[in-house]
């Protein structure tokens, strides 16, 4: 059986790969998809971004330490 090939250079698939080690895939997923959300709503209108364009700088973001994803139990916290 053939294993899907990543998309993505090397170096994104190991940063990917490191983000996902420290924080769990399913919280990886949520908080980019999370910010690079906020990301569109914030965006300027003459800006148009590449597909992907916005994941990737929200990756790049959580991976600088920018911007921290929360555990889901502090989100829950903070409703209540």
């Amino acid at each position: 059986m053939r294993t899907r090939a990543r998309s993505g250079t090397g170096r994104q698939t190991r940063i990917i790969d490191r983000l996902a080690k420290k924080f769990g895939r399913y919280a990886l997923v949520a908080g980019v998809a999370r910010r690079a959300r906020d990301l569109k709503e914030r965006i300027d209108s003459t800006f148009e971004p590449s597909d992907g364009g916005l994941i990737n700088r929200a990756i790049g973001e959580i991976a600088r330490g920018s911007v921290r994803i929360r555990a889901p139990e502090a989100e829950e916290e903070e409703e209540e």
